[in-house]
Protein backbone atom coordinates (compact mmCIF):
# COMPACT_ATOMS: atom_id res chain seq x y z
CA UNK A 1 0.00 0.00 0.00
CA UNK A 2 1.02 3.24 -0.66
CA UNK A 3 3.07 4.95 2.55
CA UNK A 4 0.63 8.31 2.27
CA UNK A 5 -2.53 5.99 1.73
CA UNK A 6 -1.62 3.61 4.67
CA UNK A 7 -1.14 6.43 7.02
CA UNK A 8 -4.72 7.81 6.77
CA UNK A 9 -5.90 4.39 7.09
CA UNK A 10 -3.80 3.84 10.30
CA UNK A 11 -2.72 7.35 11.57
CA UNK A 12 -0.65 7.55 14.75
CA UNK A 13 -2.23 6.79 17.85
CA UNK A 14 -1.88 9.75 20.75
CA UNK A 15 0.81 7.35 22.34
CA UNK A 16 3.47 8.52 18.91
CA UNK A 17 2.64 5.05 17.29
CA UNK A 18 6.11 4.45 14.71
CA UNK A 19 5.24 4.89 11.55
CA UNK A 20 7.35 2.19 9.97
CA UNK A 21 9.05 4.85 7.64
CA UNK A 22 11.70 4.40 5.41
CA UNK A 23 15.09 5.70 6.48
CA UNK A 24 18.51 5.56 3.76
CA UNK A 25 21.66 5.97 5.59
CA UNK A 26 24.27 6.79 2.87
CA UNK A 27 28.18 5.92 4.11
CA UNK A 28 30.84 8.61 2.60
CA UNK A 29 33.94 7.39 3.91
CA UNK A 30 36.45 5.27 2.19
CA UNK A 31 37.18 2.79 4.55
CA UNK A 32 34.96 0.56 6.99
CA UNK A 33 35.54 2.26 10.09
CA UNK A 34 34.11 4.74 12.33
CA UNK A 35 31.83 6.29 10.51
CA UNK A 36 30.09 3.12 8.85
CA UNK A 37 30.05 2.25 12.80
CA UNK A 38 28.28 5.06 13.51
CA UNK A 39 25.94 5.09 10.75
CA UNK A 40 25.10 1.02 11.29
CA UNK A 41 24.82 1.99 15.47
CA UNK A 42 21.98 4.71 14.04
CA UNK A 43 20.68 2.83 11.92
CA UNK A 44 19.91 -0.48 14.28
CA UNK A 45 18.53 2.63 16.85
CA UNK A 46 16.30 3.75 14.27
CA UNK A 47 15.08 0.17 13.49
CA UNK A 48 14.41 -0.30 17.25
CA UNK A 49 11.98 2.44 16.79
CA UNK A 50 9.96 1.25 14.29
CA UNK A 51 11.95 2.68 11.46
CA UNK A 52 12.54 0.56 8.18
CA UNK A 53 16.22 1.00 7.23
CA UNK A 54 18.31 0.51 4.61
CA UNK A 55 22.36 1.31 4.70
CA UNK A 56 24.50 2.40 1.70
CA UNK A 57 28.15 2.45 1.22
CA UNK A 58 29.31 4.35 -1.47
CA UNK A 59 32.98 3.02 -0.96
CA UNK A 60 31.31 -0.09 -2.21
CA UNK A 61 29.51 1.71 -5.39
CA UNK A 62 30.81 2.44 -8.77
CA UNK A 63 29.35 6.11 -8.81
CA UNK A 64 31.45 8.54 -11.57
CA UNK A 65 31.21 12.17 -11.08
CA UNK A 66 29.39 14.48 -12.40
CA UNK A 67 30.61 15.98 -15.31
CA UNK A 68 29.08 19.29 -15.13
CA UNK A 69 27.00 18.41 -18.65
CA UNK A 70 23.63 19.94 -16.91
CA UNK A 71 21.25 17.88 -19.13
CA UNK A 72 19.65 17.04 -15.93
CA UNK A 73 17.79 20.47 -15.78
CA UNK A 74 16.13 19.25 -19.23
CA UNK A 75 15.58 16.15 -18.83
CA UNK A 76 15.51 15.62 -15.15
CA UNK A 77 17.58 12.48 -15.15
CA UNK A 78 21.23 11.61 -14.87
CA UNK A 79 22.73 10.42 -18.60
CA UNK A 80 25.35 8.38 -16.74
CA UNK A 81 24.48 4.81 -16.00
CA UNK A 82 26.16 4.16 -13.15
CA UNK A 83 25.18 2.60 -9.60
CA UNK A 84 23.53 6.31 -8.95
CA UNK A 85 20.89 5.51 -10.31
CA UNK A 86 19.33 2.71 -7.98
CA UNK A 87 20.62 5.07 -5.28
CA UNK A 88 18.15 7.63 -7.06
CA UNK A 89 15.22 5.48 -6.87
CA UNK A 90 16.13 4.69 -2.57
CA UNK A 91 16.82 8.71 -2.27
CA UNK A 92 12.89 9.31 -3.72
CA UNK A 93 11.25 6.06 -2.16
CA UNK A 94 12.49 7.37 0.89
CA UNK A 95 10.98 9.29 4.28
CA UNK A 96 14.45 10.06 5.09
CA UNK A 97 18.11 10.35 4.50
CA UNK A 98 20.86 10.80 6.40
CA UNK A 99 24.26 11.27 5.19
CA UNK A 100 27.88 10.25 6.98
CA UNK A 101 31.37 11.38 6.67
CA UNK A 102 34.78 11.67 8.01
CA UNK A 103 36.19 15.12 7.88
CA UNK A 104 39.00 15.54 5.56
CA UNK A 105 40.60 18.62 5.94
CA UNK A 106 37.66 20.47 7.17
CA UNK A 107 35.34 19.38 4.37
CA UNK A 108 33.30 15.78 3.66
CA UNK A 109 35.44 12.99 1.57
CA UNK A 110 34.86 13.22 -2.14
CA UNK A 111 32.81 10.70 -2.26
CA UNK A 112 30.39 12.38 -0.22
CA UNK A 113 30.68 15.57 -2.03
CA UNK A 114 29.94 13.35 -5.12
CA UNK A 115 27.31 11.54 -4.00
CA UNK A 116 25.85 15.86 -3.35
CA UNK A 117 26.79 16.67 -6.92
CA UNK A 118 24.98 13.44 -8.47
CA UNK A 119 22.09 14.46 -6.88
CA UNK A 120 21.24 17.60 -8.47
CA UNK A 121 18.58 15.53 -10.95
CA UNK A 122 16.78 15.56 -7.81
CA UNK A 123 16.19 18.87 -7.10
CA UNK A 124 12.92 19.70 -6.53
CA UNK A 125 11.86 16.19 -6.51
CA UNK A 126 12.31 15.54 -2.39
CA UNK A 127 11.34 18.49 -0.63
CA UNK A 128 10.02 17.73 2.71
CA UNK A 129 12.16 14.49 2.99
CA UNK A 130 13.79 14.06 6.57
CA UNK A 131 17.57 14.63 6.75
CA UNK A 132 20.19 14.25 9.04
CA UNK A 133 24.12 13.78 9.44
CA UNK A 134 26.86 11.85 11.26
CA UNK A 135 30.18 13.84 11.12
CA UNK A 136 33.49 12.17 11.99
CA UNK A 137 36.47 14.02 12.27
CA UNK A 138 40.18 12.98 14.13
CA UNK A 139 40.54 15.94 15.83
CA UNK A 140 39.36 16.19 19.63
CA UNK A 141 38.43 19.40 21.97
CA UNK A 142 37.46 22.87 20.47
CA UNK A 143 39.50 22.35 17.11
CA UNK A 144 37.48 19.44 16.40
CA UNK A 145 34.36 20.72 17.31
CA UNK A 146 35.08 23.35 14.97
CA UNK A 147 36.47 21.02 12.09
CA UNK A 148 33.21 19.26 12.28
CA UNK A 149 30.85 21.85 12.38
CA UNK A 150 31.93 23.02 9.07
CA UNK A 151 30.86 19.64 7.69
CA UNK A 152 27.83 20.06 9.84
CA UNK A 153 26.91 23.29 8.22
CA UNK A 154 27.59 22.44 5.01
CA UNK A 155 25.40 19.52 4.36
CA UNK A 156 22.87 21.85 6.32
CA UNK A 157 22.81 24.18 3.85
CA UNK A 158 22.73 21.26 1.09
CA UNK A 159 19.63 20.66 3.01
CA UNK A 160 18.31 23.67 2.57
CA UNK A 161 19.22 23.85 -1.09
CA UNK A 162 16.98 20.57 -1.71
CA UNK A 163 14.14 21.93 0.70
CA UNK A 164 14.85 19.13 3.28
CA UNK A 165 13.59 18.84 6.61
CA UNK A 166 16.58 18.60 8.82
CA UNK A 167 16.10 17.09 11.89
CA UNK A 168 19.74 17.38 13.69
CA UNK A 169 23.18 15.89 13.51
CA UNK A 170 25.78 13.14 15.08
CA UNK A 171 29.19 14.50 15.54
CA UNK A 172 32.33 12.85 16.93
CA UNK A 173 35.90 12.63 17.21
CA UNK A 174 37.42 9.40 16.42
CA UNK A 175 40.69 8.74 15.19
CA UNK A 176 41.47 5.24 15.73
CA UNK A 177 39.68 1.92 14.54
CA UNK A 178 37.06 1.48 17.19
CA UNK A 179 37.07 5.14 18.90
CA UNK A 180 33.25 5.73 18.37
CA UNK A 181 32.46 2.28 19.86
CA UNK A 182 34.46 3.77 23.50
CA UNK A 183 32.52 7.01 23.54
CA UNK A 184 30.90 7.26 26.55
CA UNK A 185 27.30 7.80 26.06
CA UNK A 186 27.21 6.82 21.93
CA UNK A 187 24.44 4.73 22.49
CA UNK A 188 22.97 7.68 23.92
CA UNK A 189 23.54 9.37 20.93
CA UNK A 190 22.40 7.51 18.58
CA UNK A 191 18.84 6.80 20.31
CA UNK A 192 18.59 10.94 20.45
CA UNK A 193 18.92 11.34 16.82
CA UNK A 194 17.26 8.15 15.88
CA UNK A 195 13.97 9.94 17.61
CA UNK A 196 14.51 13.00 15.92
CA UNK A 197 14.56 11.30 12.40
CA UNK A 198 11.11 9.55 13.39
CA UNK A 199 9.77 12.19 14.66
CA UNK A 200 9.05 10.99 18.28
CA UNK A 201 8.90 12.84 21.49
Amino acid sequence: MDLCLDLYANPPNSNNEELNLKILGICGSPRKGNTEWLMRELMRATEKRGGKTELITLKDKNIKICDGCLSCEKTSACHIKDEMQEIYNKILSADAVVLGSPTYMDAPTSIAMNIIHRMYPLYGKIKGKRFASVVVGQVGGQEGITSRGKVEDYFKAIAGLFELDHVGSLSVAARDPNDASKITDIEEQCENLATKILNQS
